[in-house]
């Protein structure tokens, strides 16, 4: 039904016919010429894709801290003899809580820096969509299509 109607179409309107195949070729034109200005390819998958940044990035960081310090005074513990058990394992649960601290803040500041990797690459995105489009817009003008 639809290629009857398209055919009948070309065949009572020619300039119709040969209006739509010039804005067709225009078009393709266009978005050829626009992506080679902007490198931007508005029917590709975005090369970068937004994602949130992985929760849990403090968490991560002090469990990561606390093993750290729990091996590292327990390390310092077997390097005096005549310690106490008691000053020991005090010893060794302040250093794990000293790294879990330090652990918590590197993964904080591992979070916001993917949040910021991802809005920059969200703008870049934008900005680069904004181009092609104006491009494209141009172009159809210069060919006398304008609003295309």
């Amino acid at each position: 039904m639809m290629i009857i109607g398209a055919v009948s179409l070309a065949l009572t309107h020619p300039a119709a016919a040969q209006d739509d195949a010039a804005l067709q070729q225009a078009q393709v034109e266009c978005q050829s010429t626009a992506q080679q200005q902007t490198g931007y390819n508005p029917s590709a998958a975005p090369a970068t894709t937004t994602t949130q940044p992985q929760a849990g990035g403090r968490a991560r960081g002090a469990a990561a801290g606390a093993m750290a310090g729990a091996a590292m005074g327990k390390s310092k513990t077997k390097d005096y003899e005549n310690i106490s058990n008691e000053a020991a394992e005090e010893y060794t649960q302040n250093q794990m809580e000293d790294a879990a601290k330090a652990g918590a803040a590197v993964g904080a500041a591992g979070q916001r820096q993917d949040r910021r990797q991802g809005r920059k690459a969200e703008q870049q995105q934008t900005s680069a969509a904004n181009a092609y489009n104006e491009a494209y817009a141009a172009c159809m003008t210069s060919k006398g299509f304008p609003g295309q």
